[in-house]
């Protein structure tokens, strides 16, 4: 019997409203630091992968700081609880996989009903602190383009016998709805653009209510 569907859901402006990993790099590492890198990467000077470990390497603030900044800065995005209760109780897996970091990411997680958390399963890049700075320890294998990439996660599922669904928005989902079954982009996001000019099969969402309504199968 094949296994059910899995959902890979990426975090920062997916499962929630806003990308809470650049507001985690203002707020922590300053505005200029993080444009100075960002223009960097436009330019081509480095993969995204260093950017994400330019972003965040001036932090000096705890991991203590960065939760209790998350935990009331993180808005989850309308229907998200709903949609993970439906996945637990048809006995989906559900994975938030981002290319962000644990730092931040666990303590939003925290925040739901304990039977909803323990359904998730989080693989995220690793956050060390301290005085120093922070450094990235990535999570996986790189593929030199996403800083953590998602599609081998699509993959590993798939070779379990899970179709999988993929929520995603940006960069980062690439390769991951490059692999998917099924693929959900954030309405106006440039994982839309990207599906559209390679003809990947995808279906636009504003709220999670959405997706269930539309969920295959």
């Amino acid at each position: 019997m094949r296994a059910p569907w899995a959902i890979v859901c990426d975090f920062d402006g997916t499962a929630l409203t806003e990308d809470l990993g650049d507001l985690v790099a203002y707020r922590f590492a300053g505005v200029d630091n993080y444009r100075r890198a960002a223009d960097a990467y436009q330019a081509g000077a480095y993969p995204f992968s260093v950017l994400l470990a330019k972003v965040f390497a001036p932090i000096t603030a705890s991991r203590e700081e960065i939760a209790a900044f998350a935990r009331r800065t993180a808005v989850l995005r309308p229907g998200f609880e709903e949609f993970l209760a439906a996945c637990r109780d048809g006995g989906r897996p559900f994975l938030v996989v981002s290319s962000g970091l644990d730092a931040y990411i666990e303590p939003v997680l925290e925040r739901l009903p304990p039977p909803l958390r323990a359904h998730v399963e989080l693989r995220a890049n690793r956050a060390t602190l301290s005085g120093a700075g922070l450094a990235v320890d990535f999570h996986g294998e790189d593929c030199g383009f996403c800083g953590f990439c998602k599609g081998n996660v699509v993959r590993e599922l798939q070779a379990k016998g899970n179709k999988v669904v993929l929520c995603g928005d940006g960069t980062g989902d690439r390769h991951a709805a490059d692999a998917a079954d099924h693929v959900f982009a954030r309405a106006g996001s440039s994982l839309v653009r990207y599906c559209a000019e390679r003809g990947i099969a995808h279906e636009p969402f504003e709220t999670f209510h959405e997706v269930m309504a539309r969920f295959p199968g």
